[in-house]
Parts: C-alpha cells; structure tokens; sequence
C-alpha cells in the first residue's frame, strides 16, 4: 500500500481538480483576455463616438446661433434701410419746394375758401385750372359744378392721391391732374384760372397770366392778392379771403399804360 507524499498532497490542495486537462488553462485566459479588450475597444468607440456626436451637434447649434444672429442682423438692415428709403422718397416732394427760389408749400384750403372760390365763379362756366392744386379738393369740388377742371401739381404723391380721390367720389372724367411745373405751363384754353400763391410769385405770374389769358377769363386769388391788379370782386374774412380778377380789365390796364407810354414817349 502506498501513501502519498506531502508534495502531491499540498500541490492538490492548492490547485482545485478540472475536467479539463492543465495545460488548456492558458488558451481560456488568453479568449478571456481578447474578450475583454474587445468590449473596452467597442465601449471606447462608442463613447469616443458620443463624444464626437455630441461635438458636432455642439457645433451644428454654434453655427445655427450665427446664422440667425446673421440673419437678424440682416433683417434689421433692411427694415431700417427701406424706411429710410420710404421715408426720403415721400419727404423729397414736400421738402425741395422750399429750396427753390420761390417756394409754394402745399397748404389745404379749408371749407369756407373752398366756398368763396366756388362763389366767385358763380354763374361761369368752361374750362378751369387750379395752379398747385395740391391734394386736389379745388379741382374736385369745380368738377362737381360742371366745370372741366384741371389741376397741376409738382408734388408726384399729392396727384396720385388727388387721382385716387377723384376716382373715388366719381369726378374723374372731369377732373384732371398733372405732374408739372406751373412756369412750364400754358393757361391760354382756361377761362377761369384758381391760385393759391404766396407773396414772392405773384408778380411774376401777373407777368405770365397777363400774356397768356383770353379777355374772357377770370382769375381767383387765395391768401395772397396780385400785387397790380384791382380785383373786380371781394368775398371771405381772413385767411377766407378771395379776390377775382377778370382778364379784360387788367388787360385793359396793360392796354391803357402802354398808350400812357406811347403818349409821353412819342416816336
């Protein structure tokens, strides 16, 4: 009978029995080692992954932020450059008047003038033109008593509205409006001539009115009289106050000086 030794005993006793032989030991560590590194490796993708999506979504929401900082700073831009630019344009008609040598500002009439104009060529008839007209209510309310009224104005935005009032209270087929200045036009086809003139024109246009007038015309003055003229008739209280003038008298007047002339002047 045999007995074991102390070595095969405390070898035993330190190393637990397997199935499998010893020398298979190594091959599972190694399997179990690769193992293991390839779930590190596949763990360490997936956060260097996360880390790079969460960098590019980083980066996508940085650049979004720009963009819309960008484009609301170009919006803006354009909000305050196009209101400038409305702004000029609609300003512009009602600001270069006053830099010219002689100015006349658009001013409204009020009621009672519109009345005393409208009085003064009671009974008259034909053809009638208002000299800046304005946002044209002279030339509306002669239509609206048969007249075929014509107004010409320099301001673009005041005949277009002039236009549209017009059309709207249907007095568009006899009343007309014109971008044009006054100094340019001919008044010789009206008989019946309404103006709204200030203090420095009014010698100059008695000039122009003299020469192209018929003998048959009658011209209104609103604010401010003609400087020559005897007004053949008076009406209003004011700032109301209108004065007619009709054409064969100062035409006459001319007339007269001129033979006044020749008589102390003799050829």
């Amino acid at each position: 009978m045999t007995f074991p030794n102390s070595r095969d005993v405390a070898a035993r006793e330190r190393w637990p029995s397997f199935s499998a032989p010893v020398w298979w030991l190594p091959r599972q560590r190694k399997e179990g080692i690769s193992i293991a590194l390839e779930r590190y490796t596949l763990s360490m993708s997936k956060v260097l992954q996360g880390e790079s999506h969460t960098q590019d979504i980083l980066h996508m929401n940085l650049n979004n932020d720009r963009s819309r900082k960008r484009n609301w700073g170009l919006l803006v831009t354009g909000i305050v450059g196009g209101t400038l630019v409305v702004l000029y344009a609609v300003a512009t008609p009602f600001l270069t008047p006053a830099l010219r040598k002689i100015c006349l500002p658009f001013v409204p009439a009020t009621s009672a003038q519109i009345e005393n104009v409208l009085k003064m060529l009671q009974y008259r008839s034909g053809s009638l033109v208002d000299i800046g007209s304005g946002d044209g209510r002279i030339v509306i309310a002669a239509a609206k008593e048969g007249f075929k009224a014509v107004g010409y104005e320099l301001n673009p935005w005041l005949v277009w509205y002039s236009r549209y009032r017009a059309w709207r209270e249907g007095m568009h087929h006899n009343a007309k409006f014109y971008i044009s200045d006054l100094w340019k036009v001919s008044f010789s086809q009206y008989t019946n001539v309404v103006i709204f003139g200030v203090p420095q024109m009014m010698p100059q246009l008695e000039k122009k009115l003299e020469k192209e007038l018929d003998h048959n015309a009658r011209v209104v003055a609103c604010r401010f009289p003609f400087p020559h003229w005897m007004p053949d008739h008076t009406t209003g209280e004011g700032i109301d106050v209108v004065w007619a003038y009709d054409s064969k008298a100062f035409k006459g007047n001319e007339k007269t000086c001129s033979e006044t002339v020749q008589k102390m002047h003799p050829l």
